[in-house]
């Protein structure tokens, strides 16, 4: 598995769920290859650009849909300056343990009052230990595998 095959499997699978990035990253780390860490940088490369496309795309979707304005202006209105501040810490968890799917918050941040660099702040270095550590289980876990035999 080349890093750029790797690269572009995590952006298809930052909107399509049926590309399992957590899984590429553990068997690209059993690979042997790669460093996890290189490992955990491209899975979560691949998946901030993926989150970026979603981010600016749901702007333009909630700028158009009607219901969907309407739904987000009365989110602002309800939650005001807590809004954002709430989001940042769902992205925080969620970058981190994949709870609640990134994928719908990214595609929901565009029409909610939340900034692009300061969610793509939280969400990088934290997706990139997330896949690290994945990376890495697959290493050991490929170590502890040719041990039974």
């Amino acid at each position: 598995m080349a890093l750029l095959s790797l690269l572009v499997y995590s952006f298809a699978g930052s909107i399509v769920w049926v590309f399992n990035v957590e899984a590429a990253a553990v068997v690209a780390g059993a690979s042997g290859s790669w460093h996890p860490l290189l490992v955990g940088a491209t899975c979560a490369v691949g998946q901030a650009l993926g989150y970026t496309l979603l981010y600016f795309a749901g702007e333009v979707v909630f700028r158009h849909w009607r219901w969907g304005q309407r739904k987000v202006e009365w989110t602002r209105r309800r939650y005001g300056d807590r809004l954002r501040t709430g989001f940042y810490g769902l992205t925080f968890t969620a970058a981190l343990a994949g709870l609640p799917p990134l994928t719908a918050m990214a595609a929901l941040a565009g029409g909610l009052p939340v900034r692009y660099l300061p969610m793509i702040a939280i969400l990088l270095p934290l997706r990139i230990i997330r896949f690290t550590v994945l990376a890495a289980a697959g290493e050991g876990l490929l170590a502890w595998w040719r041990g039974l035999f």
